[in-house]
């Protein structure tokens, strides 16, 4: 196992232990983290995501983020708007990381997945108007996991 991942799980397990004792409704699944240590399909780590933060799990939601997508708090703490139909795409595109953040550059890989879903608000995922919800993830090799770097991109 290489350092990195020994991290991870370290990191996964202290985080949820954390929790765990201060009382936090915390529900990180360990078969959530098992998938992601085994680095899933980036499809994949999208809908656990979405799951996370719709079963108001912030724990899991940042296991699946990068630190600074997960700094940002997005719909956390128990603002996450009701989704319906979700539909999170199996394909991903090449996310050119040229005008990104420094943060995102130092990631050797990145790419784009597309979801869609209806909001309880009755409002759509959208990105410059067209349906869909972009997600960039990141990952330094092919042996690391997908994080969540970004969402809203088209």
């Amino acid at each position: 196992m290489r350092p990195h991942r020994v991290v991870l799980v370290a990191t996964a397990a202290l985080t949820a232990a954390a929790l765990g004792a201060c009382g936090s409704p915390s529900s990180t699944s360990p078969d959530v983290v098992d998938r992601h240590v085994a680095s899933q399909p980036a499809g994949d780590v999208v809908r656990d995501y979405l799951d996370a933060v719709q079963g108001d799990d912030p724990a899991t939601a940042a296991l699946l983020s990068t630190p600074g997508f997960a700094a940002q708090g997005v719909w956390q703490d128990g603002e996450a708007p009701d989704l319906d139909d979700v539909d999170v795409s199996d394909t991903t595109t090449p996310y050119d990381t040229t005008w990104s953040s420094e943060d995102l550059k130092a990631y050797a890989q990145a790419v784009n997945v597309q979801a869609t879903y209806t909001a309880d608000d009755g409002g759509t995922g959208t990105a410059g108007g067209e349906p869909g919800w972009g997600y960039v993830l990141v990952r330094h090799s092919d042996a690391d996991p997908w994080l969540i770097a970004s969402a809203g991109q088209g």
